[in-house]
């Protein structure tokens, strides 16, 4: 490992190794390297293999905005080395490249077949013979992408907190500008967040020799209250509310004013070989040297717009870099360089590189005057360098302020797009907003800070803030007149490939034929040739990909514009969007008493409920002859009330419900307006003007959509109140259920006082309670609704009540196998999307002949002509197995013709039962059938009367 002399400033560690494997090799690195660092010390050049062309590809900006050193960590890939911190034992691999970097297979496509690879070449050449097709695919799937994603993964490896967080002023971007937009808003009493996606906030300062300076600020920050997140980048701006990623949390940050301090991002030049591993933007060799020690390279020649170019040359000669040359687009003066020419390097104003030279990595550059330079003519200069820098100005990173509703316009001074005009409440700071030296880039901040401050009322009589605010505009009206000059879209034609997206490898020469083809536009360029849509996302390649198509269609950059910034604007794993693992759970006020008595309890729909308690056949029993206790708090409920309410649930159920008197009860089908079932349950009368409506569990929250969707468009006077969570209910089921009942309320339960689907309101263990005489379960039974803050002590009471008589709870399975002796239909079970109330044996559920129209009328009424040809039916197996839900019907030619739907063993009719449909000239009693499952087929019974009590006589009794 080789490392420079301890810089000031620095960001490693030297007392403290690390090390790692990179493609199965030990490494050995510094605490606060990253990976990409740490390589670089150790003398790698080639970081990764580009996706079309498999070219080398080194280092460039060392600041996680391109594409060129991607790897894949501890199996995860997408990681940028250049920024992700080292740590011990981590297992870094190369992407990409097979079987190696050094040497890749893929690479022949370089070499030989890129004349055959041009934009959208797939599109011509894979379309013929069709039949191939498949080959083809699979082909192409293998070649493309850039990782590789685990072939399983049993347990999911990313756990991330979503945090709410609501602040005065949200500041995004933590250099200079950042910092003192922040400074200024706390110190005048502003709750704000400033989050920042470096390691530390500070920006360039912090290689620029400026990290006192830096330190300082968030020190002063850090004192004034603001709440900085680091490692943090904002991932999108979605109306007001900012995402912000930090490590396992996914801050969520709503804030009243937001300051954009995003800073802008380097831009390369566009020229031949400029995709070589050797070739650096300015900013990136000076972080690699300032901040983590690593020289660069020996030799080096600069290509700059800017005096960033310049700075770099004296940055790079401080730590023993040879700077041969520097080519400086200008033709005017820009910063001193005398101290250059006093090292001996050569100053070529008015002049730029054309190629990069070599194979693996750079070994020299070729240098020629821009057109119209004096005494420039038929001028070259070839230079040995192993380093070729380049600065190609700078694109103002204004992603995230267009998505808050900014707009941009080329700025032709800066020759880069530049923001506008801004909404309400959203300010811009430094760099961004075309402040580009660091006392411009700090009064901004402290500028933006002030006036968020001031706009929101929390300085109020503050003259001193004012007459700042004021200063600071007047020292911001007039900024210095930019020194750089605007690069040529592209230089060295006919030399080689000269990259305008890295990420894709799109050259110069893919944007002329785009414009050949047609795709003329900037949108439509970007999907056919992919420009901009790689893991940069256009932060390096949108503006050199907008010149060239400016220069091929012979429009100025203002007429091409901009494509569309969307969300993410930073790469972010997709475990970090779907937050924690976890799965929010629906439990009923007596969820705790079945955990006591020992049941069993298990997802039902978005429920946990009790599957049983140890002994469903038991259980069941345990109903038909002496009573049992169901918690059915889970069933959707819904309180009609209105004048039209009656009239509304005629609209809305097949059946007549308006004439349904009050204390009496109906049982409904709700059908689509395809007349296909939906949902099933009872409809109780409460008075003239209120109907109780209940739904089934799973689909409770679909029906209240439903009504809510029609009553909003009807606009009927009708108000709906979904009660689900605030009303627990408990079915008490069995014959001696009346006995039991009679000791809890002073209501008379006797079968003459309180019929079969009467309902009534009544006390019930102190507890008034809406009691509704219903048998789902087929025994005598009484549905106790009441407020759920009294579910437990209602629960206790019923079954102390009913110690005597042998009461036992019972769970949804014991249930299943009552209800299925009775041939009650489970909605979503034993029926699916194309089940209407007539296949599933229920034509009496259907009025087709009442005056109001109904939802799904007219397909009923097409379904009630035209029988369907399979239907809903009971049957029963004599040897005892029991067939899986699901299992195959089939005809008499031994073909699929239906399904088994619900199948379970039945002590009371000591029979396997179960329902299924099947072909509809076989469902008649005493018809056989053949169900065919898991390998073996069994013979069954058609049965179309209920197992239990055909008669219903025990419901009635």
């Amino acid at each position: 490992m080789t490392r420079l002399d301890p810089r000031p400033g620095e960001r490693i560690e030297r007392g403290r190794p690390v090390s790692f494997t990179f493609d199965g090799k030990a490494v050995q690195a510094l605490a606060g390297d990253t990976i990409a660092s740490a390589l670089y010390a150790a003398g790698r050049r080639t970081f990764s293999r580009s996706f079309k062309y498999h070219r080398p590809r080194g280092l460039m900006c060392c600041a996680g905005q391109c594409p060129n050193c991607l790897v894949a960590v501890d199996g995860a890939p997408g990681v940028r080395a250049c920024t992700e911190p080292v740590s011990e034992g981590a297992r870094v691999e190369h992407m990409n490249a097979w079987p190696g970097l050094e040497r890749d297979a893929m690479s022949v496509i370089d070499r030989f077949a890129g004349p055959f690879t041009p934009p959208g070449f797939y599109y011509r050449t894979f379309i013929r013979p069709r039949r191939l097709w498949p080959l083809y695919e699979r082909v192409l799937r293998h070649a493309a992408g850039l990782g590789r994603m685990p072939h399983t993964q049993p347990d999911r490896t990313w756990r991330t907190e979503y945090r709410r967080r609501h602040a005065d002023l949200l500041v995004v971007g933590g250099g200079v500008a950042g910092l003192n937009a922040a400074i200024a808003a706390a110190e005048l009493g502003a709750d704000v967040v400033l989050a920042d996606e470096a390691v530390e906030p500070g920006g360039r300062l912090l290689w620029e020799g400026g990290h006192d300076q830096a330190r300082a600020l968030v020190a002063r920050a850090r004192l004034a209250g603001v709440e900085i997140l680091s490692e943090a980048p904002a991932l999108g701006h979605f109306d007001g509310l900012v995402a912000v990623w930090q490590g396992d949390t996914l801050h969520q940050v709503r804030a009243r004013h937001h300051v954009f301090a995003t800073g802008a991002i380097e831009q390369p030049l566009v020229f031949a070989g400029n995709d070589l591993p050797g070739v650096m933007l300015s900013g990136g060799a000076l972080r690699l040297a300032n901040l983590y020690g690593v020289r660069p390279g020996a030799r080096a020649v600069i290509a700059t717009t800017s005096d960033r170019g310049i700075e770099a040359a004296l940055g790079l000669s401080a730590v023993g870099v040879e700077v041969l040359a520097v080519a400086d687009l200008r033709a005017g003066p820009g910063r001193d360089d005398t101290p250059l020419r006093d090292l001996g390097t050569t100053i070529l104003s008015g002049w730029t590189v054309v190629e990069a030279r070599g194979r693996a990595a750079v070994t020299g550059a070729v240098l020629e005057p821009i057109p119209g330079t004096p005494g420039g003519a038929s001028m070259r200069f070839e230079l040995d360098c192993d380093l070729v820098v380049v600065s190609g100005g700078e694109a103002p990173a204004t992603a995230l302020i267009s998505q808050a509703g900014g707009s941009t316009a080329y700025d032709p001074a800066r020759g880069h797009f530049a923001v506008s005009g801004l909404p309400p409440a959203i300010a811009v700071a430094g760099q961004v907003g075309g402040q580009a030296s660091t006392q411009a880039a700090a009064d901004s901040g402290e500028l933006a800070g002030l006036e968020a401050a001031l706009a929101l009322g929390l300085a109020p009589g503050e003259d001193g803030a004012a007459a700042r605010r004021d200063e600071l505009r007047a020292r911001l009206e007039h900024p210095a007149a930019p020194s750089e000059a605007i690069p040529p879209p592209s230089a060295g034609a006919g030399r080689g490939r000269a990259f305008a997206c890295l990420c894709e490898d799109v050259t110069a020469k893919d944007i002329h034929r785009s414009v050949e083809e047609g795709y003329d536009s900037i949108e439509l360029c970007k999907r056919f040739t992919t420009v901009m849509m790689g893991p940069c996302q256009g932060r390096m390649c949108q503006l050199p990909a907008v010149r060239l198509m400016a220069s091929e269609t012979g429009q100025d950059l203002g007429q091409v514009g901009t494509t569309t910034a969307r969300p993410p604007w930073s790469t972010v794993p997709l475990g970090v969007l779907a937050g924690r693992p976890i799965e929010p759970a629906k439990r009923s006020s007596i969820h705790g008493r079945h955990r006591e008595l020992g049941a069993t309890v298990r997802w039902a729909g978005d429920w946990r409920r009790a599957y049983d308690y140890g002994d469903p056949e038991g259980e069941a029993f345990a109903v038909h002859h002496a009573a049992g206790l169901i918690d059915v708090s889970t069933l959707g409920k819904l309180l009609v009330r209105g004048p039209d309410a009656g009239e509304f649930l005629d609209r809305l159920y097949p059946n007549r419900l308006s004439n349904l008197k009050p204390g009496r009860i109906r049982y409904g089908v709700l059908t689509s307006d395809a007349g296909r079932i939906m949902d099933d349950g009872t409809i109780g009368r409460l008075d003239e003007d209120s109907f109780y409506v209940t739904t089934t569990s799973s689909g409770a929250g679909a029906v209240e959509q439903w009504f809510s969707w029609w009553l909003a468009d009807w606009g009927m006077e009708v108000h709906l109140a979904d009660l689900t969570q605030a009303v627990s209910a408990v079915n008490l089921a069995g014959p001696r259920s009346r006995e039991i009942l009679s000791r809890l309320t002073d209501a008379d339960c006797s079968a003459e006082a309180f019929a079969y689907l009467d309902s009534r309101q009544a006390r019930v263990a102190g507890v008034g309670c809406l009691l509704m005489r219903i048998g789902f379960v087929g025994e005598l039974g009484y549905e106790i609704h009441f407020p759920a803050a009294y579910g437990e002590d209602v629960w206790d009471a019923i079954l102390a009540a009913g110690g005597p008589e042998g009461i036992r709870p019972f769970g949804l399975e014991p249930q299943r196998i009552l209800r299925l002796e009775k041939q009650h239909i489970i909605v979503g079970q034993d029926t699916d999307s194309e089940s209407t109330p007539f296949g599933a044996g229920m034509p009496w559920a259907v009025k087709l002949d009442k005056q109001q129209d109904f939802i799904g009328k007219w397909a009923l009424a097409r379904a009630a002509d035209h029988p369907s040809e399979t239907a809903l039916v009971g049957f029963t197996l004599a040897d005892g197995y029991v067939p899986t839900e699901g299992a195959v019907v089939l005809d008499e030619r031994g073909t699929a013709a239906g399904q088994v739907t619900s199948a379970r063993r039945s002590r009371q009719v000591d029979r396997v039962i179960g329902m299924a449909w099947v072909p509809a000239s076989l469902a008649s009693d005493g018809a056989s059938i053949t169900i065919a499952d898991d390998g073996r087929r069994v013979s069954a019974q058609i049965v179309t009367e209920p197992f239990h009590d055909p008669a219903g006589e025990l419901l009635r009794s």
